[in-house]
């Protein structure tokens, strides 16, 4: 999201709280952060950004409980923020365990995708396994070894 998105979303959520400028930097200063009415005007214009502090402090005092879906970016279903607030509750041991098991999973959709993407945009040659050189097998042999693959009496 452009800064000058941020600075109109800021000024949006003032005025739909319906609070003054000079009301909100005195809220502020209930989370130990003091600026003045001209700061936070800077803010709504776009002049300036307001560090993490007082954009946290801004969002807790607007009653905006996700950020990212007003300001922009990724937006999560409640069962993904359920499942980030397990996370969170787990120690550093289950943190690593489920740091792998993601990382598992991820490196096995990353390999799935791979091979996808080399079937669909790589001509390639079906390997018969009756045979180490497939070009070479007589029409014969290929039906044979295809039907011994086929009939599942021969893998019981």
């Amino acid at each position: 999201m452009s800064k000058q998105n941020i600075a109109n979303c800021l000024k949006q959520l003032r005025k739909t709280s319906a609070y003054s400028a000079n009301e909100i930097v005195e809220m502020l200063t209930e989370y130990d952060i003091n600026i003045s009415a001209k700061t936070l005007y800077g803010y709504e214009s776009g002049l300036s950004m307001p560090n993490a502090d007082v954009f946290v402090a801004l969002c807790r005092i607007y009653k905006c409980d996700n950020p990212m879906d007003i300001f922009g970016g990724i937006s999560l279903s409640s069962p993904e923020v359920a499942l980030i607030e397990k996370y969170r509750s787990l120690d550093q041991v289950g943190r690593k365990h489920v740091d792998t098991v993601i990382q598992w999973e991820s490196d096995r959709v990353e390999q799935i995708a791979s091979l996808e993407s080399q079937i669909n945009s790589e001509s390639f040659v079906l390997l018969n396994a009756a045979h180490e050189d497939p070009a070479g097998a007589t029409p014969e042999q290929k039906q044979h070894a295809d039907d011994i693959m086929a009939d599942d009496s021969e893998w019981e």
